[in-house]
């Protein structure tokens, strides 16, 4: 959704609450927070809207609501020492792959398996099982924990996985220049928020309440469709 047009709104909003004018500084701290809100209610929905499953697809409105943080990177390199550092904006993991190869008829086979997440405390148990240390050995049987910014992998030769994550939402901000002492938009500076209309209307109505707002989604939306009448 553009800024200017949340920045905006905003601002009407404030008019009819009789909250006084928006400042610049006070919009760009308040929509970040309010996306971050609204991201991390969804994020830790992960686990408590159906605990009996894991991760973060087993919940279609979780799903939908968090696609557009969806990053899939194939081949990422894997350190010799079995470390593969965890992207800068890196928020949850969705999954973890290695494609194992065997020869086959003269052919080459390359299977996607999945590699188990395990405790930092249970690696020692797997890589002294026989049965485990064998097929980790072999690489038919991938295992990793997570460290502060790393996975460790297990056996550590594996040379690449692919990893699909949800990295961190992009800070929106809103852009200005002063023309005569008033800001002035910057739509080449500014930066959007990266967010379906509908998550938009459950963001503005969070940012509005840390701006001193009581304002709620319905009340929103019937603001929305008036301006909208109104050729706005």
């Amino acid at each position: 959704m553009n800024i200017n047009k949340v920045y905006n709104f905003l601002q009407y909003l404030a008019d009819k609450d009789q909250s006084g004018n928006i400042t610049p500084k006070e919009f760009n701290l308040s929509l970040p927070r309010a996306l971050n809100e609204w991201v991390m209610k969804r994020y830790n929905n992960i686990k408590t809207v159906q605990p009996d499953k894991q991760g973060w697809q087993k919940n279609q409105k979780i799903t939908d609501d968090l696609r557009f943080l969806l990053v899939r990177n194939e081949a990422s390199n894997v350190t010799p020492d079995g470390r593969l550092s965890l992207p800068d904006d890196y928020l949850h993991l969705s999954s973890l792959v290695y494609n194992y190869k065997y020869s086959e008829d003269g052919n080459t086979i390359s299977i996607p398996n999945d590699i188990d997440i395990v405790n930092d405390n249970e690696i020692a148990e797997f890589l002294s099982s026989h049965i485990y240390r064998k097929k980790i050995t072999a690489k038919k049987y991938v295992i990793c924990a997570f460290y502060n910014d790393y996975l460790q992998i297990y056996p550590k030769n594996i040379g690449t996985v692919d990893i699909t994550y949800l990295r961190k939402p992009i800070e929106p901000k809103w852009a200005f220049t002063l023309e005569k002492g008033r800001p002035v938009y910057d739509s080449v500076k500014s930066i959007d928020l990266e967010v379906t209309d509908d998550a938009a209307n459950e963001i503005i109505v969070m940012c509005a309440s840390y701006l001193g707002m009581n304002l709620r989604e319905p009340e929103l939306v019937n603001y929305s469709e008036m301006l909208k009448s109104q050729g706005v």
